[in-house]
């Protein structure tokens, strides 16, 4: 008896999430150059063929598993209080994201960086932040009742707000000896942003 074409369906899309969750709690617990295909299976619970039916690579599983992750912070900006301001709400779902990086163990920090700035992903990042910053500034303009089309605004603080969490996992520069505080840094930023980028020292405390 065939199974209905909907539960197939959901069963593929539930091995598909499986593997990117696979490949992106490997890579940040020991960074992706150590990780085999191999590893990614047995970790998803399927064999290595069936990883290398779904994904033609670990680089593309972890884009997938990026792009589920962007998917769920964007849902919460979506459900954020309507009458909140619009700053304060990114700032609340992008600090879920520097709070989440630095609650796991070890060196996954330093693994976050490298995954994000390493070359093998350079080809990925700006089709990731263009997607990223698609999805959000719809969210933005919906909140705020611009019309993404013809409102610079939506863009503008979209752009400020990637820029802030960017900024914050990028600080100090690699190599640095301390390992910062990406969620104090993130808040930092957004106390910037809304204070019109002024440096008082009202900002700074």
């Amino acid at each position: 008896m065939h199974e209905p074409t909907g539960l197939r369906e959901r069963k593929k899309a539930e091995t598909r999430k499986a593997i990117g969750r696979a490949v992106l709690y490997l890579a940040l617990e020991r960074g992706l150059d150590a990780v085999t295909a191999d590893d990614i299976a047995a970790a998803a619970n399927v064999s290595v063929r069936t990883f290398h039916n779904y994904f033609d690579s670990k680089q593309e599983a972890l884009i997938a598993a990026w792009r589920s992750e962007l998917q769920v912070h964007v849902d919460a900006l979506r459900d954020r209080p309507a009458g909140e301001p619009i700053l304060v709400s990114l700032e609340h779902v992008f600090s879920g994201i520097a709070s989440s990086v630095a609650d796991r163990p070890g060196d996954v920090a330093a693994h976050t960086d490298l995954l994000w700035t390493s070359f093998a992903m350079a080809r990925h990042r700006s089709v990731l932040l263009d997607e990223a910053i698609l999805m959000i500034t719809e969210v933005v303009a919906a909140r705020t009742g611009t019309d993404a089309a013809t409102d610079v605004y939506p863009h503008l603080v979209t752009a400020a707000a990637i820029s802030a969490i960017v900024a914050a996992f990028q600080f100090p520069p690699p190599g640095s000896p301390a390992s910062p505080d990406r969620e104090r840094l993130l808040h930092e930023c957004f106390a910037l942003l809304r204070a019109g980028l002024d440096r008082a020292e009202s900002v700074r405390t």
